[in-house]
């Protein structure tokens, strides 16, 4: 039996008003129902994982010095009202172990701040961290919304555009960025963007990768001590932490990309949403929607939406109203 859901006054998001981002594509793409869950019932995890968070907050790390604030404020100024935020919901030791993520972050920006301080200065930068929403209008003639936003976006010496993706990542394998990122959907669809927006070809993408320290605490070191050790590690090997890809795009990989990849997506998204948009809260009449089994289980366990899904329960999960 399908799962009943509980009918609002309008649905979480609207494609066709509040466009599409990169999360949605994923997630449509592996399954329907789960995508539905979040971009219309406004499904969300209320968990606590490690990775998000740490990059998360390396990333408004990155928004503070763009803003030309000094790398010695993050502290006060970002990582400490982070805490506040973020803590107000989890238990105790979910919150001991957000102030340690949070003591790593401290460390690792400041020694990437210095890693790149010479090179970053050579960049013009046309903006950074900035939010998009662009018409695409795909095959159909369908004008679709895409939204998401930009780490950085620069001119080099050469007054040639780049797009710069920053990433925090534990595991880096350096043959697959390099040979995957000019079909990757997310930096395909930002490049997409982004000559959407200016009307620049996009000469390609710098890929800034900090590393998230996997090094663990000792049973009897303090945290003070801990990341002294953590500093040192990185102080010490700042190339294993720290690293930079450019890969150039010729203007052909960009309109094969659009072309062979985006067009066919979002017209399916398109006859997807025209059949469940009159009451997207009971899709089930429509042949354009289903349920993939196979992705209750991802490789990093279980969907988030398992318990919804097979036992119609909410738990470890809330309803976002904004």
């Amino acid at each position: 039996m399908p799962r009943k859901t509980t009918k609002t006054k309008k649905p979480f998001r609207d494609i066709a008003k509040d466009g599409i981002t990169y999360s949605f594509l994923d997630e449509w793409l592996l399954d329907r129902e789960q995508a539905r869950l979040s971009y219309v019932e406004g499904w969300a995890s209320s968990g606590f994982s490690q990775a998000i968070t740490y990059g998360l907050a390396f990333h408004d790390c990155l928004e503070w010095i763009a803003k030309g604030r000094s790398p010695k404020t993050i502290r006060w100024k970002i990582l400490n009202p982070f805490y506040e935020r973020r803590s107000e919901k989890l238990n105790d030791s979910d919150k001991e172990l957000l102030i340690k993520l949070l003591s790593l972050v401290e460390v690792a920006f400041k020694q990437y701040v210095k890693h790149w301080e010479g090179y970053d200065q050579n960049f013009s930068y046309l903006f950074y961290e900035e939010s998009f929403k662009v018409d695409h209008v795909t095959t159909t003639g369908a004008s679709i919304p895409l939204r998401g936003r930009w780490d950085a976006a620069y001119y080099d010496q050469d007054g040639r555009l780049w797009l710069m993706e920053n990433k925090t990542k534990a595991q880096i394998d350096e043959e697959a960025i390099m040979t995957a990122l000019p079909q990757d959907l997310q930096t395909m669809l930002y490049v997409h963007a982004l000559q959407q927006r200016t009307g620049r070809q996009v000469a390609g993408v710098l890929y800034n990768v900090a590393r998230r320290p996997l090094l663990r605490q000792k049973k009897n070191e303090s945290l003070e001590e801990f990341t002294w050790r953590v500093e040192d590690d990185i102080v010490t090997r700042p190339d294993y932490y720290f690293m930079r890809w450019k890969v150039e795009l010729l203007p052909e990989d960009i309109v094969n990309w659009v072309d062979r990849t985006l067009n066919p997506i979002l017209d399916q998204v398109g006859l997807w949403w025209e059949s469940i948009k009159e009451n997207p809260f009971e899709p089930w009449d429509s042949p354009q929607h289903f349920q993939n089994p196979g992705a209750l289980f991802t490789k990093y366990g279980k969907s988030r939406y398992f318990n919804l899904l097979t036992r119609g329960s909410t738990e470890g999960l809330y309803r976002r109203t904004e």
